[in-house]
């Protein structure tokens, strides 16, 4: 680009220098209000979801979702945790365990593998039988209550039908369902 505005060339050459200079910080600032921009819509996404036998939308924006998520997420986490018999225990604890937040995945993956163990074991197979679910949003905390039964390798009973409730934290990080603690209501988590 050669600017031939004046008589002599190095005026010619400072007005093209000051037009360049003009020309990329338009170009720079539009980068920038389009980062910003880019940035703003990111955070205000919304991801609808509609997955295959689900009666209603649910929605996930930043680190918030739906009640139906969550109540979607939490009998999917209690079937997996809760109703399991001795050949699918390890296998059902293993994908419990991809729910969980990293921090908390240690501890968790202790625990379940420990419970796998004793199940194949022993021969326990379990049933949950969810009652109610409540979702404190303030604390995320999820209360499941229902009925608790357990039976031995021949189809048996061992014992009655118990009552339980069961506590779950979560986080929702990047629009993504993590556990941070799971255990029954006054036990360890």
């Amino acid at each position: 680009m050669e600017l031939k505005i004046y008589m002599q060339r190095l005026s010619n050459a400072m007005a093209e220098n000051r037009l360049l200079k003009f020309v990329v910080a338009v170009i720079g600032l539009a980068v920038i209000a389009n980062c910003f921009f880019t940035f703003t819509m990111a955070r205000h996404e919304r991801t609808i979801l509609v997955p295959a036998g689900l009666n209603s939308r649910v929605e996930v924006a930043d680190s918030q979702a739906s009640d139906g998520y969550l109540d979607l997420m939490t009998r999917y986490a209690l079937d997996l945790a809760l109703d399991y018999t001795p050949a699918t225990a390890r296998q059902q604890f293993g994908e419990l365990l991809a729910l969980y937040a990293p921090g908390a995945f240690p501890e968790a993956r202790k625990t379940f593998y420990s419970l796998a163990d004793t199940v194949e074991t022993a021969g326990v197979s379990s049933a949950f039988f969810i009652g109610s679910i409540k979702v404190d949003r303030a604390r995320s905390v999820i209360e499941a209550t229902g009925v608790s039964r357990q039976f031995a390798q021949d189809g048996s009973p061992l014992g009655p039908d118990r009552q339980t409730s069961y506590e779950m934290t979560y986080r929702i990080s990047d629009g993504r369902f993590q556990l941070t603690g799971f255990g029954e209501k006054g036990g360890s988590k």
